[in-house]
């Protein structure tokens, strides 16, 4: 039995690493494949599907989440799933209209508008999916798919690189949404299968959505508040320095963002769960102090791994484009890893519903942010955006630890 165990986690971390590294991979080959300026476009393109996905979501599933795990009536639970997806539809129909309305109008957008917003819906679906397999303990399934949805498409690519075949913006996008449907298509007829009693007798809890939606409009603007301190950045560089800087900073801030990829694959999504199922009991402390415990050394891990690396990669690439701009990983790095061990505060106010004072950590950040950012950018230039990153993480670190100092346990 303990083999068993340790094999199944084993093989879990193994699939999510997979997922990882292929994300990893596919960056750094298209680094080297496209030109910078294409690059740039290519990154930007990545970046909003990413901001799409939160959007869509309209992190309704921070209140579902919470709320599905503490109740263990199967019909329940059944209303709850069908009742959120119902919601996500509902947005995804306007999405669609808004999304060409004004996605058509971004240059390096329009060519792929419709592949884009698709992706948008399916990646966003398919994360919720992740999600809700699991919080229902389905780990395994969940890995394997998030395994195919990524590595299934990437492994395409890596394929066509290395045997010379042309490789396109297009072909990338179309190749992710199709892997992506696949998995959805998947998970609807298994889900279907074994809960088709439950499904038949299902009854719409319109009360649950307002409530959802009342509670979760507190963590979608912080959700989209630290979006922002991520994403806005790279847009700014493109906005004052052009393609060829962005695809450069794109770079970076990407390879740098698997710390919180790799955190959020290997600590994260397994402690979470417990976090919030026993925050109303005295387990909460020991488990609190191995979260801490384990965020620390991943993040110190991941970091360390990337700055290894880099200079290999660099050399790899020959792109002297990039070389010229090694320092700015040092800063990348830095305000990530300090964003990730910070989640240790953002959790702890998560799971005490302390919503109020995680919004308004994330908020003022953001602000501070996109202030600094620009007025940074403006007068420094691409470094001038990095120094502004990690003065912003530097912001959101503290503010988490302050107003999570403040939480006291009876």
């Amino acid at each position: 039995m303990q083999f068993k165990t340790t094999f199944n986690k084993l093989f879990n971390v193994f699939l999510r690493l997979g997922g990882i590294g292929s994300k990893f991979i596919i960056i750094t080959l298209m680094s080297k494949y496209f030109d910078v300026d294409v690059f740039g476009n290519y990154g930007l393109i990545l970046s909003t599907i990413t901001l799409l996905i939160f959007i869509l979501g309209l992190d309704f599933y921070n209140f579902s989440i919470r709320d599905i795990l503490k109740s263990s009536r199967l019909q329940e639970n059944v209303n709850k799933v069908i009742s959120s997806i119902l919601l996500y539809i509902f947005t995804y129909i306007i999405f669609i209209f808004l999304g060409y309305f004004f996605l058509r109008e971004i240059t390096y957008i329009k060519p792929f508008i419709f592949l884009i917003i698709f992706l948008g819906i399916s990646e966003h679906l398919s994360q919720e999916i992740y999600r809700l397999l699991i919080g229902f303990k389905k780990v395994l399934l969940a890995n394997i798919l998030l395994f195919i949805r990524t590595f299934g498409w990437g492994s395409v690519i890596i394929f066509d690189y290395y045997y010379g075949n042309n490789i396109t913006i297009e072909k990338i996008l179309k190749l992710w949404m199709f892997t992506n449907f696949l998995t959805i298509l998947y998970v609807f007829v298994y889900v279907v299968f074994n809960n088709f009693k439950n499904i038949l007798n299902y009854k719409i809890n319109i009360n649950w959505i307002k409530k959802g939606m009342k509670i979760s409009s507190f963590f979608f603007v912080a959700t989209i508040s630290l979006k922002l301190i991520e994403y806005a950045n790279r847009y700014i560089v493109d906005y004052f320095m052009g393609e060829e800087l962005a695809g450069i900073f794109l770079f970076y801030s990407n390879i740098s963002i698997l710390i919180t990829v790799y955190v959020n694959t290997i600590v994260i999504s397994f402690e979470l769960p417990d976090l919030i199922s026993f925050s109303n009991t005295t387990k909460i402390f020991q488990l609190l102090k191995n979260f801490k415990k384990n965020l620390l050394i991943h993040t110190v891990l991941s970091s360390i791994f990337i700055l290894l690396i880099i200079k290999p990669l660099l050399i790899w690439q020959d792109k002297e484009e990039f070389q010229n701009y090694l320092p700015l990983i040092y800063f990348f790095v830095f305000g990530v890893a300090l964003m990730n061990y910070s989640l240790l505060y953002h959790f702890k106010l998560y799971i005490y519903h302390k919503d109020k004072s995680l919004l308004k950590s994330l908020v003022i950040s953001a602000i501070i942010s996109i202030i600094i950012t620009i007025i940074f950018s403006y007068l420094l230039g691409v470094y001038g955006t990095a120094i502004a990153f990690v003065l912003t993480s530097l912001t959101l670190f503290y503010l988490r630890y302050f107003e999570a100092k403040k939480i006291t346990y009876d």
